[in-house]
């Protein structure tokens, strides 16, 4: 029996390690300053592309003004409340700047977006509606989805894809 509540305490820990990184403004915000030894054209060229891609962000308006890239786009969270699952699309901004030696990007304005539920929110704010154990998962999900679009953008920009 002991080993059983050891079982599910440690599975009931798991997710909630993650964190998302908050800037000055108590925001949630990916943010980071990449420096690249490649001609500006050839940043500017792999910015492009990175947003005509199609990946794991679905992005639903871009804008390339003098260097600085931004996109607006969701991406699609699994949660789990019971038996059951559904989906909460996940909305971000992307902006890229091309530096002189490199790139910066910042990924913020995260916001649940389920339209006609109680999932429209800010990720900062839970709303009493949502319950913390389901709140939790989508933050540790949008966490990991982030690390993957980072990923993706770092390698994209590095010219390994």
């Amino acid at each position: 029996m002991r080993y059983l509540m050891i079982i599910c305490c440690l599975l009931t820990g798991i997710g909630t390690n993650a964190q998302l990184p908050r800037n000055g403004a108590d925001q949630y915000e990916y943010a980071q300053q990449i420096s690249l030894n490649v001609p500006d054209t050839l940043l500017a060229q792999r910015s492009k592309a990175f947003f005509l891609t199609p990946f794991i962000v679905h992005w639903d308006s871009i804008a390339f003004v003098e260097g600085v890239h931004t996109a607006r786009g969701h991406i699609v969270v699994r949660l789990v409340q019971g038996l059951k699952g559904f989906n909460v699309p996940v909305y971000l901004t992307l902006e890229m700047a091309l530096t002189n030696t490199g790139y910066r990007y910042s990924i913020r304005h995260l916001e649940a977006d389920k339209k006609d539920s109680q999932f429209v929110f800010p990720l900062e704010q839970r709303p009493a509606a949502v319950k913390a154990s389901v709140y939790e998962q989508l933050l540790a999900r949008t966490h990991s989805y982030m690390g993957s679009v980072i990923s993706l953008l770092k390698r994209h920009m590095g010219g390994d894809l």
